[in-house]
């Protein structure tokens, strides 16, 4: 598998309003990381985020960390509970042209 820029495939900012329109009657937040694990696109945090982080941010950043590397090695979508407990949505952003596969980054929230 390569690695591509996300943006020579979507745009990061349309993918999270696209992603927006699925998940905003739910209550949860929609955010896009490109292929490099950094945050691109985000509506906003949770209140329940916002209080852990704000708490233990280092907890939060490996979990995140350990979530995008699921999503290099997975071609579909799951779900993930991060260590404060919290179900989070993470779709692997691929891009298949013939043979070859793009990883491209990770969206979800």
């Amino acid at each position: 598998m390569k690695v591509e820029k996300l943006e020579k495939f979507f745009a990061p900012e349309e993918l999270g309003r696209l992603l927006q329109n699925f998940v905003s009657h739910l209550g949860a937040s929609s955010m896009v990381w490109d292929e490099r694990g950094e945050l691109r696109f985000a509506d906003f945090m949770t209140p329940f985020c916002e209080a852990i982080y704000s708490r233990v941010p280092e907890k939060c950043e490996a979990d995140r960390k350990l979530r995008f590397e699921k999503a290099k090695k997975r071609s579909k979508p799951f779900l993930h509970t991060c260590f404060a407990g919290k179900l989070n949505f993470v779709i692997p952003l691929k891009f298949y042209s013939g043979k070859e596969e793009f990883f491209i980054g990770v969206a979800g929230g």
